[in-house]
């Protein structure tokens, strides 16, 4: 009788402090985030920058720039370019209310040409057109 007595207090006071938490939740994410506006050249010289103001909006307020990143397309269709932004959460509930942030991206065409830069938006793509001279 003692042992059983013993094993269900044991078992009592290992659920009560399994319940208590010595750190923080973290809940770690890193998304892909919409890029809502794209302003830059419209033509531009061979191996010079061409530079794009992106605005994008994160989930949350508590969202910060994490990436952005650049994808080719496939060898038939070398002028398209799809970039994106990611942004990286790491609380678990946030109330701050999101607000748009702004971040550059510089593409340097190295050949004549027209190249369609595809920012990733909310439903699609924002395409713009650059013109390589």
């Amino acid at each position: 009788m003692k042992y059983y007595l013993f094993a269900a207090l044991a078992l009592s006071a290992f659920s009560l402090t399994s319940c208590l938490k010595t750190q923080a939740d973290t809940c770690e994410v890193i998304l892909t985030t919409p890029i809502v506006k794209a302003v830059g050249p419209k033509t531009i010289a061979v191996n010079q920058p061409a530079t794009y103001l992106l605005d994008y909006l994160p989930g949350t307020g508590c969202g910060v720039f994490d990436a952005l990143s650049e994808q080719g397309q496939s060898p038939a269709n070398t002028n398209t370019r799809t970039i994106n932004v990611t942004v990286r959460y790491s609380t678990c509930n946030c109330a701050v209310p999101a607000t748009p942030l702004q971040t550059t991206y510089n593409f340097v065409p190295t050949q004549a040409g027209t190249y369609y830069l595809k920012f990733v938006a909310n439903n699609g793509y924002l395409i713009d057109t650059l013109v390589a001279k």
